[in-house]
């Protein structure tokens, strides 16, 4: 709940401001010791403006317009009205000719939101460090969601006890009266703490300790119904309540030719919600003749409690006075023997087979290996090659599951049926060799050369293993005195072993059931498919970045990419994608009171997908009908331009700082498709959005100043998958409704800030 202002913190506010007046007129009785030993000899006579304070505090209030989700994201500023300022600084550090040197600080920022966070550190320079973090952060989402069920933030929805059901949402008569705001979001709360010991110059103990909570409501689909003509389904608030505990352990031996790191990493994760469920809101589509059975209950397990457990050894160390060696070597165990919740919450569901085992009993296991060379072997010539391997073993039993789907049949056991299939146990092994040689030369210029190859072995996937080739070269300079830059090109070409698009299907069906499905439509995905990660592929990569200094005060840069993936053997699914980021950045001091600063980002991304369209597999037993084809070239285009200053209007009385932003967005989606397919054209979507802050610091006295800040967001978009969409906007889906996340906010602060 969001920290509002009110009568006391407006008193406190008052008061601040009030002594703050007060103190102006003596000012000396609150000035720092006049002893200046522990400035340097040359900084004596510095003026009041260079002299720094070690605390400070500042406390006031803002009033926030809007009432939005979306503005208030991740800040905490969802809900029109006010709330506190409150930030604090307090620390302290011995004299550097002090024989002891402790230190400590405690920091607190934001502490009026829900985006708070406060930290305090204690301990001696080079023996020992204590630290302590509370950090927050909410999520809000679905702004405007709503939903007709009751019981939400429990694990077991129901429904009004006079609710009618109806084979459509639009059947649902009473849908309207029944529904309710929800707010879908989730708030984290982290604490960390630990220490650091020195036992010498060389050697060093870390520990670490965090704990993470996180609360609230998150959207989740679900469906009843088996079959295509029978999609009956749900969004709704699904419960969040979790926990994670992290141990990180670090032991560090730093000498002067050898650097050696030793790590433990353990994380639990508990999930306080095992299952969610809801009760049925349709009716039946087809005839019910198991006693009505759909008319009940649905439900979902949620994420698993777990471990994971990380070993990792690192070291470094100097061959000769140019040449290094570095490695590192981790091993993770990662564990989940959560129990299973059973194949169906439906008790009307008949079940003769119980699940093969109590629980999941899953292990994985990773390994990491990376060893690194550099050396110049000879004057303007430099070279660094790595080594890379990392590895995900799937340990997990396999075993034949009757499952029964979406809580919506009974159980079918015989081996002949499609509904029993295997877990697949998922794996990788990853091979990364580079190689670059540096080459200066007539002093301003290098030019670099290198190689990369990369091999991937998948367990279970459509293709066993992938080969990935990059050649790359580069040219830095410096053209003259105030101009230089680099230029890079890349050349990089993935192959894979033959794509088998439907092995998957083949192992985790019985050998009783694919006897019953002829071999020609023994697949899921259409034979012609080739997934975008797994595919051959050519690219091309161009990235540049320059820096210009015509005037002393003013700097001109200048950087960006062009990335074009090529999908060269892919008859259906991402054909290819191309993308480009430049911006233009420029820095103006007109004086020593005034800079300018402004930049221009514009960013393009087009891809195209083809596609199919069938119903079933046996169609593709005849001859494709070219009018079934289809095919997608959807272009983003992002325009992004800032400007802002920073002004010392007053020197030591008043400044001020403004930025301003814009940002528009726009995805264009074209559709071809032959004569037998919808050939209405998909909207754009837009977005826009104005940012402007503005910041003013008046000081009142030497430590002491007011601060006003003003906050001004436009954010407005267009996108008909979320316009104007209510629970019942589709037949088959009870949603929780949508609203176009549109805003016009106005936030302003005013604060007194008082160091000391």
């Amino acid at each position: 709940m969001m920290s509002k202002l009110n009568a006391l913190s407006s008193i406190l506010l008052i008061s601040l401001l009030s002594l703050s007046v007060a103190y102006a007129e003596e000012e000396e009785s609150f000035m720092l010791d006049d002893d200046d030993s522990f400035m340097l000899e040359d900084e004596v006579e510095e003026s009041a403006e260079e002299k720094s304070f070690s605390h400070s505090i500042e406390l006031g209030g803002l009033y926030n317009s809007s009432n939005s989700q979306k503005f208030g994201e991740y800040s905490g500023l969802n809900k029109q009205g006010g709330y506190v300022i409150g930030n604090f600084d307090f620390q302290h550090r011995e004299p550097y000719d002090s024989e002891s040197a402790r230190y400590w600080r405690i920091t607190g920022t934001d502490l009026g939101l829900d985006s708070r966070h406060v930290g305090a550190e204690y301990g001696e320079q080079g023996r020992y460090q204590l630290f302590f973090e509370y950090d927050q952060l909410p999520h809000h989402r679905l702004p405007g969601a709503r939903t007709p069920f009751e019981g939400v933030g429990t694990d077991s929805l129901g429904l009004p006890d006079n609710w009618v059901r109806g084979i459509s949402t639009t059947g649902m008569t009473l849908l309207n009266d029944s529904l309710r705001q929800v707010d879908i979001g989730t708030e984290r709360r982290k604490y960390n703490g630990g220490f650091k010991f020195d036992f010498s110059k060389q050697w060093q103990l870390k520990l670490v300790l965090q704990h993470e909570d996180k609360e609230g409501l998150e959207d989740a689909g679900a469906v009843m119904g088996i079959s295509g003509f029978n999609p009956l389904s749900i969004v709704a608030p699904k419960p969040i309540d979790q926990e994670t505990n992290d141990v990180d352990m670090q032991v560090a031996f730093n000498g002067d030719e050898l650097q050696v790191q030793l790590g433990y990493h353990l994380s639990l994760f508990d999930n306080h919600i095992d299952s969610f469920s809801w009760e049925n809101p349709y009716q039946l589509r087809l005839p019910d003749t198991s006693g009505g059975y759909l008319d009940t209950i649905g439900g979902l397990s949620t994420a698993p409690d777990n471990q994971a457990h990380k070993i990792s050894l690192s070291a470094a160390y100097r061959l000769a006075a140019r040449t290094r060696v570095h490695g590192s070597f981790s091993y993770g165990l990662m564990l989940q023997d959560d129990a299973y919740l059973g194949y169906t919450v439906n008790p009307l569901l008949t079940v003769d087979r119980s699940v093969p085992r109590q629980n999941a009993d899953a292990k994985a296991e990773t390994l990491h290996a990376n060893l690194v060379f550099t050396t110049a072997p000879i004057k303007n010539v430099d070279i660094r090659s790595s080594y890379t391997f990392d590895q995900r073993r799937n340990d997990s039993p396999m075993d034949d599951y009757a499952v029964l789907r979406n809580d919506s049949e009974n159980q079918i056991t015989q081996q002949s049926s499609q509904t029993i299939r295997e877990n697949l146990t998922y794996g990788r092994s990853q091979h990364r060799f580079k190689i670059d040689t540096g080459y200066r030369f007539l002093a301003k210029n290098k030019l670099t050369v290198g190689y990369a190859y990369e091999r991937n072995d998948r367990d279970y996937a459509e293709v066993e293993h992938t080969d990935e080739h990059n050649a790359h070269i580069k040219l830095a300079s410096r053209f003259l005195n105030n101009l230089n830059g680099w230029l890079k090109y890349e050349y990089i070409t993935k192959n894979g072993s033959e794509y088998d698009g439907n092995s998957l299907y083949l192992q985790s069906h019985t050998e009783q059931y694919l006897a019953t499905v002829p071999e020609p439509v023994r697949f899921e995905n259409d034979p012609l498919l080739r997934q975008y990660n797994l595919a051959d592929k050519n690219s091309n990569k161009l990235s540049f970045s320059l820096s210009w200094l015509p005037l002393d005060p003013l700097t001109v840069g200048l950087n960006g990419h062009y990335n074009q993936d090529n999908y060269k053997q892919s008859e259906l699914g991402l054909d290819y994608a191309d993308n480009f980021s430049g911006t233009v950045d420029l820095n103006y001091a007109v004086n020593e009171n005034l800079a300018l600063y402004g930049f221009y980002s514009y960013e393009y991304f087009q891809s195209q997908q083809d596609g199919y369209q069938r119903f079933s597999n046996a169609e593709l037993l005849l001859p494709r009908d070219p009018d079934k084809f289809w095919q997608v070239d959807t272009v983003d285009k992002v325009n992004t331009l800032g400007v802002g200053f920073d002004w010392r209007v007053i020197q030591n009385v008043l400044d001020l700082q403004l930025d301003y932003s814009y940002s528009d967005a726009l995805t264009e989606t074209r559709t071809e498709q032959g004569e037998g397919l919808n050939t209405e054209p998909l909207p754009d979507l837009k977005t826009k959005l104005h940012s402007l802050n503005l910041r003013a610091n008046y000081r009142i006295m030497e430590n002491a100043r007011l601060q006003l800040s003003y906050r001004y967001e436009f954010y407005i978009t267009e996108d008909f998958a979320l316009d104007n969409i209510a629970p019942d906007s589709i037949d088959d889906v009870l949603s929780l409704g949508n609203v176009s996340p549109d805003y016009d906010a106005h936030v302003v602060g005013l604060s007194a800030i008082y160091e000391f």
